[in-house]
C-alpha cells in the first residue's frame, strides 16, 4: 500500500506505508482539509511524534515547510520512515538536514529532543496522531508540552468509536484554533500556553 503526496512540490509522489496493521494513515480527506486550511508551510517547522509513513510531515515539506521531524516507536514505521525519506531526497534531490529521523516513543522524543532540536517552538506545528487507543497517552502529551511551554500549533487527530473523547481534548488545550472532521475521524488544531 501507499499513500501520495497530495499538493506542492512533490505532489502525487507514492510513500510507502509499514507493513503492520499497527499504523493508519490519516484520511485524505483530513489531510486535505488541514492543508488546504494552512496552505504555505514556509513560516513552519513540522513535527510528527507517530510518523507512520511520514506523509504529513512530508506533505508540510513539500509546501516548504523549513524542516520536518518524522519519529515513531515502531521499527516498522522507523525503517519505512528512513526509505521514505532516502527515495524522496534522491528524487528531488533535497538536502539531507531538512528531515530527521528518530524512533522514540512520543513522550521520549519530547523529553530528549524538542528542547535540543528547538529551543523556540512559536514557530513549530506539532502533529500527534498516537494508536487511539492509548487514551492516557493524549493527555500525558498535552501536559507535557505544557511544562515545557510549547508555543507552537499542535494538530491532534484522534477517531470518535476508539480515542479519546472530543470534548476532553479540546478542555485540556489553553485555546482552540481549529477542528476537522471527517467521518469518525477528527483533528483538534489548538495551543496549549
Amino acid at each position: 500500500m501507499s499513500v501520495k503526496i497530495i499538493g506542492g512540490t512533490f505532489k502525487g509522489y507514492p510513500l510507502a506505508t509499514p507493513r503492520a496493521d499497527s499504523t493508519k494513515p490519516t484520511s485524505i480527506m483530513i489531510k486535505r482539509k488541514l492543508f488546504d486550511w494552512r496552505q504555505h508551510m514556509d513560516d513552519y517547522i513540522f513535527v510528527d511524534l507517530c510518523a507512520g509513513s511520514g506523509a504529513m510531515g512530508l506533505e508540510a515539506l513539500s509546501r516548504g515547510s523549513q524542516k520536518v521531524f518524522l519519529n515513531d516507536s515502531m521499527k516498522g514505521a522507523f525503517l519505512t520512515l528512513k526509505d521514505n525519506k532516502a527515495k524522496l531526497e534522491k528524487a528531488f534531490n533535497i538536502d539531507s538536514s531538512m528531515v530527521k529521523v528518530t524512533n522514540l516513543d512520543a513522550k521520549g522524543w519530547l523529553g530528549r529532543e524538542l528542547a535540543y532540536e528547538l529551543p523556540e517552538t512559536e514557530n513549530v506545528i506539532l502533529f500527534f496522531d498516537p494508536p487511539y487507543e492509548d487514551h492516557a497517552l493524549y493527555l500525558e502529551v498535552l501536559n507535557l508540552l505544557k511544562e515545557v511551554n510549547f508555543m507552537g500549533e499542535i494538530w491532534m487527530e484522534a477517531d470518535r468509536l476508539k480515542g479519546p473523547k472530543r470534548d476532553e481534548l479540546i478542555g485540556a488545550f489553553h485555546s482552540i484554533i481549529k477542528t476537522v472532521e471527517q467521518g469518525d475521524h477528527f483533528v483538534v488544531v489548538g495551543k496549549v500556553v
